[in-house]
């Protein structure tokens, strides 16, 4: 064949459509990117909040992440790149990420997403970050959202338990590092209990999505993340919790190098997959 046609042929072969978009969501601009895949259209939607402690994370930093989940779940994923402190603090992030999600449920079928199925996701302060939006979707009836996951998540700024302890130094994300996270993200006059900084002191997690929990074995996030399970269990949500044992805060992100990280993505995917191809409603 000619070249031009061997050029052809690649760019038809290519499986997902990847784009940055602005969007204008409740007088605020918010930039997201858009992967989204050749088949099916419309595509059910993943709403992707970075991880980083709110501060270091980007839409590049995840993005191979995003790619994945995209093609292995069968879904758009719209990742979405929220303001970061010190420049912008709480709840500049929340905003932005409701508002992104908002957005989407209103007006997505127009860029050929499925509206009726969105599920949002996030690791560590992005995996607060996906909890919180659930919570505000539910309670202001806005958005509907079908399933959430949630990987390390940081749910309670205020948590003194045993992993908060045991993994406090030498296990990668230190005791020291989140608490110059937290200062960074949050201004001193909002208490660090308040529901969108530590969506595990909602009182009522009844009528929230269906859950996928994922925690680290030797993560100082690990055991808010299994109470978290265990009060949305409680609460008649359904939820499933896989814990890695060994594993350290973040290591989904290596799946190159992690055997155990391999399999976290695959879980995941099977679990979006599950929740996306169930008929709607």
């Amino acid at each position: 064949m000619s070249p031009e046609h061997a050029r052809k042929e690649v760019r038809d072969a290519v499986v997902m459509d990847v784009s940055n978009l602005t969007l204008t969501a409740q007088g605020l601009p918010v930039a997201v990117r858009l992967y989204r895949p050749a088949r099916p259209v419309p595509a059910p939607v993943l709403m992707y909040f970075h991880g980083g402690g709110w501060v270091t994370g980007d839409l590049d930093t995840h993005d191979s992440f995003c790619r994945v989940i995209a093609e292995w779940a069968g879904c758009a994923v719209v990742a979405v790149d929220y303001p970061r402190p010190p420049e912008q603090r709480f709840p500049a992030a929340v905003k932005s990420c409701y508002a992104a999600t908002l957005w989407i449920a209103r007006h997505g079928t127009g860029l050929g997403l499925d509206t009726q199925r969105i599920a949002v996701a996030g690791g560590g302060s992005g995996g607060g970050l996906a909890a919180v939006i659930c919570q505000m979707a539910r309670d202001l009836d806005e958005a509907r959202i079908g399933f959430q996951l949630l990987l390390y998540p940081v749910l309670d700024c205020l948590a003194r338990n045993r992993s908060r302890n045991e993994f406090a130094t030498g296990f990668g994300l230190t005791a020291e590092v989140l608490e110059w996270y937290l200062s960074q993200y949050v201004p001193p006059d909002i208490p660090r209990q308040h529901p969108w900084l530590s969506p595990a002191h909602d009182p009522c997690l009844q009528g929230l999505p269906a859950a996928l929990i994922i925690t680290a074995g030797c993560d100082l996030l690990r055991d808010e993340g299994r109470a978290f399970a265990r009060r949305l269990k409680k609460a008649g949500v359904p939820v499933r919790h896989k814990e890695y044992p060994g594993m350290r805060h973040g290591f989904i992100n290596y799946p190159a190098s992690e055997p155990a990280a391999r399999r976290a993505v695959l879980l995941c995917s099977e679990a979006l997959a599950g929740y996306f191809h169930l008929p709607a409603g």
